[in-house]
């Protein structure tokens, strides 16, 4: 117990117990209490609105209550509060009785003296205390200090409660914060709980104290607001917290940005029970998050949106085991030199052939994988198949040509890529030269210092790194400055409408020009016309790959197509 002034309230009709109680606080000088009195329950009221009172001391018989119902009001009045029983009864059933509605001790008139008032005190004080502290670590995350699960669900039960009664909508936000595990893995759990931590802060503050966040573990955090005008007011409060998440903030001395994803389901309209908002805005969340993984995002539930998640879980779930089943198979689209005309590489693609012999298009399977994680141990396969099957060739007495393969931001910010890369090429043994890696720019900007570690590790091992569809979207010249990019490969949206458009022609002459300035080669992708490439050849573009040159080949058909390529026949 402190030595801090402790404020008691006697709840007592008896003058001459009051006095008794006043001198036995005053004899006891380790005792150091502040007294108020009242002589009655109504009494006791406008004291406690008006004081801070720590502790209760209470007869049970008063003038306008008696017994144990005198307990139980006052717990009414003051919730929370720590109450000892002072009574002028020896009875040991009441006693029990009093203890068990709440009472902190139990004490008989004539047997008390200064000491054991006093440290029958503060044992009720220093018992209330740790009943808190308990109940705060019961209801509470012990990293960030929000509510946990539990004491989230119990005031979002009352919440919707109240905006039944009085007609309100609520909103349940589920959030998740983006590349959180990449962070981990690059910074340390240290680095990672300081920005679980912040994030709860962030949040926090964009909230009224009648809302509520919490979180549930991991990375996931979930918020309800209630009391709302119009659903408009979510948007803003949705958008405030994003921005707020996304300014950089700094993590024993690592400056970070946050990214993250926001489903919100709606109450009444997607639902009234507190089980469907849930689900309905976990749902949402994980389609927010596919639209855009290097950007935060919010959506709101909807039914078209939950058609497309419910779609998205089965296919997730027909993936998984499709590795093991054998249903996955590599095409290979040839890749030429546009001055030569000699076949000088190979691009790797993935396809997924159903047991019913649908074939599902990659840009259907390929988000699945990359959401699911599953492109991890998919992408492993991947590597191996390709480089065993382009030293095969090589055995075979073709010519050796290398084989690209495109590596997703999932499979990047896996930190055992360069291991699995290594692994793959000696195990087959590929001429490191004879593999590329292609990359987006989504997977280099995500953390620019952490790609750079990982391209210099992959560098180190020999094998060519390609910046995939450059052209499309927003680019920046600063990822061919400052990471040891061999190749630069044109985005098809832009070499489409090479010929018909001037705008596309010029983009393509200055990322062509931009390549051969850093000593780059440029590969044009989707080239489909002789026209197209014609005009690449006219200017300078070193490689192609299309419909033009080639389509996606199986490995029996690649086979045949490299047989009558050597032959001249091709």
């Amino acid at each position: 117990m402190s030595d801090d002034l402790v404020t008691l309230l006697m709840v007592e009709d008896n003058a001459g117990d009051l006095r008794l109680v006043e001198e036995m606080l005053l004899e006891n000088s380790g005792a150091r209490f502040r007294l108020l009195h009242a002589d009655k329950i109504t009494s006791a009221i406008p004291i406690l609105d008006k004081e801070k009172v720590d502790i209760i001391l209470l007869d049970l018989t008063l003038p306008d209550t008696k017994g144990l119902d005198t307990l139980v009001k006052m717990h009414a009045l003051s919730p929370g509060l720590p109450i000892v029983v002072l009574s002028c009864v020896e009875d040991e059933s009441l006693a029990i009785k009093a203890v068990r509605l709440g009472a902190q001790d139990f004490l008989v008139k004539s047997h008390i003296n200064p000491g054991l008032l006093a440290r029958s005190l503060h044992y009720a004080l220093e018992r209330r205390q740790l009943e808190e502290h308990l109940y705060h670590l019961a209801h509470h995350d012990p990293l960030t200090d929000l509510p946990n699960r539990r004491l989230f669900y119990e005031r979002l039960s009352r919440a919707l409660a109240s905006s039944r009664r009085h007609q309100l909508p609520l909103a349940l936000m589920l959030i998740d914060l983006n590349g959180f595990k990449q962070i981990n893995d690059t910074y340390g759990h240290k680095v990672g709980d300081g920005l679980l931590i912040e994030a709860a802060k962030r949040m926090t503050d964009c909230l009224r104290a009648t809302d509520c966040v919490a979180r549930l573990g991991g990375d996931e955090y979930i918020i309800f607001i209630s009391d709302l005008g119009d659903t408009q007011q979510v948007a803003r409060v949705a958008q405030k917290i994003l921005q707020a998440l996304e300014a950089p903030c700094t993590i024993d001395g690592n400056t970070l940005r946050v990214y993250a994803s926001m489903g919100i389901a709606l109450f009444p309209g997607d639902g009234e029970e507190m089980e469907t908002l849930v689900q309905k805005a976990d749902s949402v969340m994980y389609v927010a998050k596919s639209e855009k993984k290097a950007a935060s995002n919010y959506r709101f539930f909807s039914s078209d949106i939950h058609a497309l998640n419910v779609e998205h879980k089965a296919l997730e779930e027909s993936l998984k085991g499709a590795l093991e089943r054998g249903e996955f198979q590599i095409n290979y689209q040839p890749q030429f030199d546009l001055h030569s005309g000699r076949l000088i590489g190979m691009e790797a693609l993935l396809r997924w052939r159903q047991p019913n012999g649908e074939e599902t298009l990659p840009a259907r399977f390929l988000p699945v994988l990359e959401e699911s994680g599953l492109i991890v141990s998919v992408g492993e396969w991947v590597l191996k198949t390709v480089c065993r099957q382009n030293k095969a060739w090589q055995e075979q007495g073709f010519p050796p040509v290398t084989v690209a393969v495109n590596i997703s931001p999932r499979q990047f910010r896996d930190k055992n890529l360069p291991e699995n890369v290594d692994h793959a090429l000696k195990a087959s043994g590929l001429n490191p030269r004879l593999l590329e890696l292609e990359l987006s720019e989504d997977s280099l900007r995500e953390d620019e210092q952490f790609a750079l570690e990982l391209l210099k590790r992959l560098n180190s091992i020999g094998v060519r790194l390609a910046l995939d569809n450059y052209g499309a979207g927003s680019t920046s010249l600063r990822y061919l400055q400052r990471f040891p990019i061999h190749t630069v490969k044109i985005d098809r949206s832009i070499v489409r409408d090479v010929t018909s458009n001037p705008e596309e022609a010029a983009i393509v002459r200055a990322v062509i020009a931009i390549a051969h300035v850093f000593k780059m080669k440029g590969i044009a992708q989707g080239v489909e016309t002789m026209d197209q490439a014609n005009f690449l050849r006219e200017h300078a573009c070193d490689d192609a790959q299309g419909y033009a040159f080639g389509k996606p080949l199986s490995v029996e058909a690649f086979t045949e197509f490299l047989r009558a390529s050597s032959s001249g026949k091709g």
